[in-house]
């Protein structure tokens, strides 16, 4: 009975984080800044990045380091790939914020 109750949910939650959620990180390290693209046009191409990705990093796993592509391993690789991606968004912004503190000072300075 829990178990039929917990399977709809779960395989909602599994399409979004396998339909969305990686393009999303991707697009957010690609253009970290909100005004580089509208949010429409980052939802769109965080549809299409996901896709892209959920086939390149299967491939990677299977083909390169040659790991059974179950479900599971697919998952991690996929969770570790955004982690990566968001990893890199915060390192541009916390890069952008040096920079701006940077340029503030100087300007200071005269």
């Amino acid at each position: 009975m829990l178990a039929e109750l917990i399977e709809v949910p779960r395989a909602v939650l599994g399409l979004i984080f396998l339909f969305f959620v990686p393009g999303y990180a991707l697009v957010w390290a690609i253009y970290p800044r909100r005004e580089e693209l509208p949010m429409d046009e980052r939802i769109a191409l965080a549809f299409v990045l996901s896709i892209a990705v959920d086939i390149l990093v299967t491939l990677f796993i299977d083909l390169v380091l040659g790991i059974p592509t179950t479900g599971r391993n697919i998952f991690v690789s996929l969770l570790t790939f955004t982690a990566l991606a968001a990893g890199v968004y915060r390192l541009e912004v916390h890069w952008q914020q040096r920079q701006k503190a940077a340029a503030a000072l100087a300007e200071e300075r005269g």
